[in-house]
């Protein structure tokens, strides 16, 4: 009897020995799962760079899991290579009625996978600052005035800010859709053709933007390869319809390059550095890949 009533005891101590394990070892996963979360958040680094044609039309979910819209485009800004704001369509049927909202890039915390983690719930999305019909023009994408405001409302500091210059002040004079990018065409300051703008490659939840893809003028005889250059490389061509880079053919056929069908090297951060460094650009991370912080000198805004 006395031998038994051991054994039960020891039973019990044992399954509540293990449950405490279990706990402990479920404790221990999800501490690991927010920790990573939070780390692919605020260690955000180069290699989350994904083409634009990629995240385009991708389901953007807020905090509370519940699906708030699709992101539509993005504005960026050549000279500075930032991303100046998101655009997100939420609501209406088959385009009618659907409002469409600013997004400050930083408001983004994850773009892994097929949705894009949107770091508020439904009632902070729907409180944004409207992308509306007047400012969905060329003379109106870079306005300070409004990008300072949506800026405020996800409480993100206006990087562009000048000593001398308000945040409001001014504009972006090379800022384009993402989606109007892709095709332009690509002259060198001699007015020759030097191809096609394929894509942009951009770094969302940091706000930047890495590359613009070429894809070279069959004239220039370079093959099946595609073309990485900084965003700065290029600028609006006084045809004011397409973009005008300091390249020629001889530039081209030194300069780092990727067969259009393997992108595996276009996240590598040593191979982008020698992207930048080739044509005399200043890169924005280190060796490893993290984000370096950017100050106030690459505010190309007109005052």
């Amino acid at each position: 009897m006395k031998s038994t009533r051991y054994l039960s005891i020891l039973a019990v101590l044992t399954a509540l020995s293990l449950g405490s394990v279990q706990a402990a070892e479920k404790n221990t996963r999800t501490t690991t799962r927010d920790q990573s979360f939070s780390t692919s958040h605020n260690d955000k680094d180069f290699g989350q760079i994904e083409r634009w044609n990629k995240l385009k039309g991708r389901e953007v979910v807020g905090t509370d899991n519940q699906k708030l819209g699709k992101l539509e485009d993005a504005v960026v800004d050549l000279q500075s290579g930032h991303i100046l704001y998101a655009i997100v369509g939420s609501g209406g049927i088959l385009g009618a009625g659907e409002k469409k909202f600013a997004v400050a890039p930083e408001a983004f915390t994850d773009m892994t996978g097929n949705n894009l983690r949107f770091n508020g719930d439904k009632a902070k999305f729907n409180g944004a600052p409207e992308f509306t019909k007047d400012l969905d023009n060329t003379n109106s994408l870079g306005n300070a005035e409004f990008l300072n405001k949506v800026y405020q409302y996800y409480g993100q500091n206006a990087w562009w800010q000048g000593p001398n210059a308000a945040a409001s002040a001014g504009k972006f004079e090379t800022a384009f859709k993402a989606s109007d990018l892709a095709g332009k065409n690509v002259k060198n300051v001699a007015d020759e053709d030097m191809g096609k703008v394929d894509n942009a490659m951009l770094n969302l939840p940091s706000g930047r933007v890495a590359y613009l893809i070429l894809s070279p003028a069959s004239s220039l005889s370079l093959g099946n390869n595609l073309y990485a250059l900084p965003p700065n490389s290029f600028s609006m061509n006084k045809d004011g319809k397409s973009l005008t880079s300091d390249i020629t053919k001889e530039k081209l056929a030194g300069a780092p390059h990727f067969d259009k069908n393997n992108w595996a090297q276009i996240s590598n951060p040593s191979w982008a550095a020698q992207v930048y460094q080739y044509y005399g650009k200043d890169v924005y991370f280190d060796a490893s890949g993290k984000l370096q912080p950017t100050g106030r000198s690459n505010s190309q805004t007109n005052q």
